[in-house]
């Protein structure tokens, strides 16, 4: 389960992003894109952020917003550029992706849709002055 893994990375990277702002009270919401290809389980990722944020005081109850980020692949051999194709593999029930120019069938390069990007993080910050 690599979701764990992933949330617990997302944590130390939120932890240390906050860490420049002065009087942070909590972390509200963090807003991820998430490539198709990354092959991330949505539902998997905010179970194991719910489970390593529950005892840390400033994610607490924090909400990971997530939207998916699409595939853009580029040929070089006819300048193809868009999505990749997908076939349905039907010993498993699921979409694989092609990757091959769906023009042409070359080698493509991925341009977009494997990474997974911390977008925005929305925290509490106590802003009043202390006497």
């Amino acid at each position: 389960m690599h979701e764990l893994q992933i949330a617990s990375n997302l944590v130390q990277a939120v932890i240390q992003a906050a860490s420049g702002y002065d009087h942070v009270q909590l972390v509200e919401e963090v807003h991820l894109s998430i490539g198709r290809l990354a092959f991330i389980g949505e539902e998997q990722l905010r179970f194991c952020w719910g489970a390593v944020t529950d005892e840390k005081e400033l994610l607490k109850g924090s909400k990971l917003i997530i939207t998916k980020e699409e595939v853009e692949v580029s040929c070089p051999s006819c300048g193809y550029k868009g999505d990749l194709g997908v076939k349905e593999d039907p010993l498993y029930h699921y979409m694989i992706p092609v990757f091959a120019c769906p023009k042409c069938s070359s080698d493509v390069e991925i341009l977009k849709g494997k990474g997974i990007t911390v977008n925005n993080v929305k925290l509490i910050i106590d802003d009043e002055e202390e006497e």
